[in-house]
């Protein structure tokens, strides 16, 4: 890890704020104050942007899409949950993944975000 930014350490920051922070099908929603921090660091972090120098590993690049994949696979299970908490997490966080995610990201996952918003309307 070089600094901050450095490519090889995004997919274990995002991967450990899914394990630790994000809600998933068996644990609740403990805390909605929580949504700030994990919109400070994938903010600060630039966690969903996918944007890479030409000099990065490839190995961790597929790591972090993958990673990115697994976070807006989350998002989604939040966003389609019948659970209101959940389902307010799961908006708000799609929000977030819209604003900070790459073109390519948006324009591959968008159909998918829009159906599971419908659902709800």
């Amino acid at each position: 890890v070089r600094d901050l930014y450095d490519v090889a350490l995004k997919p274990r920051l995002l991967l450990s704020l899914l394990k630790e922070q994000v809600p998933d099908e068996t644990r609740p929603c403990q805390n909605p104050s929580e949504l700030s921090s994990i919109f400070a660091i994938v903010k600060t972090h630039e966690l969903l942007s996918e944007s890479v120098p030409d000099s990065a590993d490839q190995k961790d690049v597929s790591s972090w899409r993958s990673g990115v994949d697994a976070w807006v696979d989350r998002i989604l299970m939040l966003t389609g949950s019948d659970m209101p908490d959940k389902c307010w997490v799961g908006v708000c966080l799609l929000g977030l993944t819209i604003a900070e995610c790459s073109c390519e990201r948006f324009l591959a996952s968008y159909s998918d975000w829009f159906h599971v918003l419908l659902q709800h309307i």
